[in-house]
């Protein structure tokens, strides 16, 4: 009888933490991947699906640690927004927020070539906008 009360309590907690994220609005949506080549010192993740706006972009790493430089996210209208990462990141998430909310093209990984036993991979995720209206407040390049 223990064990069925904590896992209804544990199932309880979990309903309780889902709800504090979809009240947030954090659903995201996978929108590109890349496998990471030791011998190139950049990669570019294109975006299939430019029917979203988005105003957060989530890189998640897995396979080995990457030193990335910088993201360069390139959107629809032809307008670009450099993020200055310059930090490891191991596998795991790290999200970065976008000045404006507006459909991406692609995103330039910029990384160091580092000795990986196998080569890492990263994949793209955004959080939509609730509004989708496209606005930018972002200094374009």
């Amino acid at each position: 009888m223990r064990s069925h009360t904590r896992v209804s309590i544990a199932g309880l907690l979990a309903l309780a933490f889902a709800s504090c994220l979809f009240g947030r609005g954090q659903f995201w949506d996978f929108l590109g991947y890349v496998q990471v080549d030791r011998s190139q010192d950049h990669g570019r993740i294109r975006i299939a699906r430019h029917d979203l706006c988005v105003r957060t972009i989530q890189l998640r790493v897995s396979g080995e640690a990457i030193f990335f430089d910088r993201l360069v996210v390139h959107f629809d209208d032809g307008t670009s927004q450099e993020l200055m990462v310059n930090d490891r990141i191991s596998p795991g998430t790290r999200n970065y927020g976008l000045l404006g909310e507006r459909s991406l093209e692609s995103v330039e990984l910029w990384y160091y070539r580092e000795p990986w036993g196998q080569n890492p991979s990263v994949s793209l995720y955004g959080v939509r906008s609730p509004q989708g209206d496209g606005h930018n407040m972002a200094q374009e390049h």
